[in-house]
């Protein structure tokens, strides 16, 4: 780089920071001004209640209220200046990270565009550097030098682009400098990359290609589905989707409380827990599926965690009873499946219910017609069962005047008998009371309708199910009818079960639309049912979604194909679009053409990034593989690696793996029930690790006993692109014949 062009951006760069530091100084003050506020408005209000309220002042308790309304204001003042405090110490820390150029057609002036974590002014107002969210500012990540464009608010503005340079800036120290006419430098991006990955996953604001670009500024579409290859950045980019719709919605008031994300676990949640803060955000709503079925499912009920489910699928034996279930798990997670849901909540519509005329001593008091037109017609647009209970209400309402007229005439009755003088009203009011009680009966035994049992009846009626499933009857389903009712009459329902019940009652008794939540994520869409796509259609009708997944980590073993398409046939959205990541950025290039390979798929690509060769190291025993486990941990250790996963096909295997090296290695061993995520040392399951990355991945039990089936293959897949820089396998028995797909030099074999 030219001497004087960095000379020239070492004294922008310190201008810039010197007024960063001053606004700072100027912010710190503030915030300590409204907190000093603040406490003292609090501490007058405490002091005053008191006696306001001992003396009944009205006056006083006026003052009170003058005093809230002042606290309200400040309290509202102090956070919005402890947001903007927060966003300037990330500016302080590094305050830009790209220069872009521009000259806007018709123009003279050509404007240097800086671009950072977030927008600042100077005193005169002027901008010195612009939100990486801003329009001009997707020049930076979409465009070569030249002729380029940018839509905003005002339509599309065109013009040139004649230097696009990159920093690495520390404070005011400026450490790198790079000009490209092309897309984000491959130097800058590889000295990203080559670094050792932290304990949280970071922000990629510096890098962002054009492809992650389009979606994470997508704004066109009420249905974005993103299918990325492993270490493509799907999750990171979703995150940067988050505040970049934060950033343009702001007017509107749209805040990190409108936005809710899936993730596949909770510890996933902790481990994305920092992007946001780092972007200037607050965190966006989290949850799982889990969480979600917990917080909507009877407490009477229990039912298997997504965990458990896969645990159970990956270890069942060949017992007759575990062979059934295994094959309703594969149906239950059908869309054959989920359309006979649907037909069963259109037959329980006609036939759940026998309508007939309400009478009393013989005598019709409202006629069979009246009832039909109030559930057919006036109250139609109800789910099943609030439908049922509207009716009954009404019904109630309607035999009233039955009611009240022959309380009159048992008055009239009783009038004439000396024995009820002085109670005449209290008696007649009980024995009608007694006889209508036939006819509370017979309305009660007409609309009476509960969920959980038209559920059991499903699987207890296995004709009505054969015919309902029609030409997509599973094979034995009497067997699968028989053992799903025996579960369900013991209120414990399986993983797949209970996104079935809830889907169901979803459709008869409706659910609360989470009016407030304005954009949904949900993460490796690939692992969801159509029932439970059916459960977040029933939750978010009309609310924008963002999917994201590889159905080639679909790892569930007999999950049906299921396809992009089919969840956009569920979800019915107004528009949609379906984007690819084709292109790697986790993995070296060696690691990459290893697990590309596994797959047999040649489209997918990476970044040209070398790295040592994958090794599979075979041994006759596990002794000698769990010695040589341990040393080359230690020997990844000392290089300098900070997270390293040892990575087992289940949990119980995870467990025993970690049992015998816990003494000999400072290691975490990762369950289901844990919330966070640290780096260092982790014996984890390769269902848990998905989303993750570590610097090390030592796969264990590569052998064809743990990965031999072809529904493993994707597991398999899954657990070697965990690897940034370096990926080990360990055999002490036949090799997976997935290996046989891969070339011999893509790897190296060692024999202990």
């Amino acid at each position: 780089m030219d001497q004087t062009q960095w000379k020239l951006e070492e004294a922008h760069l310190k201008q810039v920071y010197d007024k960063i530091c001053r606004e700072l100084e100027r912010r710190g003050r503030e915030v300590g001004n409204y907190r000093k506020t603040v406490r003292k408005t609090r501490r007058t209000i405490w002091e005053e209640a008191d006696h306001t309220w001992e003396r009944g002042d009205i006056d006083a308790a006026v003052e009170i209220k003058q005093y809230m309304d002042v606290l309200r204001q400040e309290s509202r003042n102090y956070e919005i200046a402890q947001r903007q405090l927060s966003k300037l110490e990330l500016l302080e820390r590094s305050p830009y990270f790209g220069r872009i150029d521009f000259t806007e057609k018709g123009l003279p002036d050509t404007e240097q565009i800086y671009i950072g974590i977030t927008s600042f002014f100077d005193e005169q107002g002027n901008i010195l550097i612009y939100d990486w969210r801003a329009p001009v500012s997707s020049i930076f990540y979409d465009f070569e030098l030249g002729q380029v464009y940018y839509m905003c608010p005002e339509g599309k503005i065109e013009g040139t682009v004649s230097l696009k340079r990159q920093y690495r800036i520390f404070r005011d120290r400026l450490e790198y400098m790079l000009d490209t006419g092309v897309k984000i430098d491959d130097e800058v991006l590889q000295e990203i990359l080559s670094q050792s990955t932290d304990e949280k996953m970071r922000n990629i604001v510096k890098t962002i290609q054009s492809e992650q670009n389009r979606i994470i500024r997508d704004e066109n579409h009420q249905l974005l589905m993103v299918q990325g290859v492993a270490g493509s950045g799907k999750t990171s980019i979703a995150l940067h989707r988050i505040a970049y719709l934060l950033y343009q919605y702001r007017d509107s008031e749209m805040t990190s409380r409108n936005i809710l994300i899936f993730s596949p676990n909770t510890v996933f949640n902790d481990y994305i827990s920092n992007v946001l803060p780092e972007l200037g955000e607050e965190n966006m709503q989290q949850t799982t599926f889990d969480e979600y079925l917990d917080k909507v499912t009877e407490k009477d009920l229990s039912f298997e965690r997504s965990s458990d489910h896969m645990e159970y699928v990956l270890t069942a034996g060949n017992t007759e009873a575990r062979q059934t279930r295994l094959k309703g798990i594969a149906y239950k997670s059908s869309m054959a499946f989920y359309q006979l849901l649907n037909d069963y909540a259109g037959y329980l519509e006609h036939h759940s219910v026998l309508i007939d005329d309400i009478t009393f001593q013989g005598r019709v008091i409202v006629p069979r017609k009246e009832i039909e037109r109030l559930f057919y017609e006036d109250y139609a647009s109800m789910p099943l069962a609030g439908r049922l209970e509207k009716v009954k209400q009404r019904l109630y309402y309607l035999i009233r005047p039955s009611w009240y007229r022959r309380r009159r005439e048992l008055e009239e009755e009783l009038s004439h008998d000396p024995s009820y003088k002085g109670r005449i009203r209290a008696y007649s009011r009980l024995f009608v009371y007694r006889e209508f009680k036939p006819v509370r009966q017979q309305i009660e035994d007409m609309l009476h309708f509960d969920t959980y049992q038209v559920f059991l009846n499903l699987f207890e009626d296995s004709s009505l199910f054969a015919r309902l499933a029609g030409d997509h009857l599973p094979d034995d389903y009497e067997s699968i009818c028989n053992d799903t009712a025996a579960w369900i009459r013991e209120k414990m329902l399986g993983y797949e079960d209970i996104s079935a019940y809830i889907y169901l009652k979803g459709m008869l008794e409706g659910v609360p639309r989470m009016r407030h939540i304005r954009h949904v994520v949900v993460d490796e869409a690939q692992d969801y049912t159509p029932v439970q796509y059916g459960i977040l259609k029933q939750l978010f009708p009309k609310t924008k979604m963002t999917l994201l997944g590889d159905f080639n980590q679909a790892i569930h073993p007999l999950k049906s194909e299921f396809r992009y398409e089919q969840i956009s046939d569920i979800l019915l959205p107004d528009s949609r679009a379906i984007l690819h990541l084709t292109k790697g950025y986790r993995s070296t290039s060696d690691i990459a053409d290893f697990t590309r390979s596994i797959l047999k798929e040649s489209s997918i690509e990476s970044v040209q990034r070398r790295g040592a060769a994958p090794q599979l190291i075979l041994a006759d025993h596990e002794t000698l593989l769990l010695d040589r486990l341990v040393s080359d941990i230690k020997q990844m250790v000392k290089e300098g690696r900070e997270s390293i996963g040892v990575l087992c096909k289940t949990a119980k295997r995870s467990r025993e793996l970690y049992n015998r090296i816990k003494s000999r290695l400072q290691a975490t061993l990762l369950t289901q029930d844990d919330v966070n995520f640290s780096r260092g040392i982790i014996v984890l399951p390769v269902y848990l690790a998905k989303g993750l990355e570590f610097d090390g991945a030592m796969v264990f039990d590569a052998d064809e006993q743990t990965y031999g089936r072809e529904q493993d293959r994707k597991l398999f897949y899954t657990a070697c692109t965990r690897a940034l820089h370096r990926l080990h396998l360990y055999c002490s028995a036949q090799v997976s014949p997935f290996m046989k797909d891969i070339p011999e030099d893509y790897y190296e074999t060692i024999h202990l």
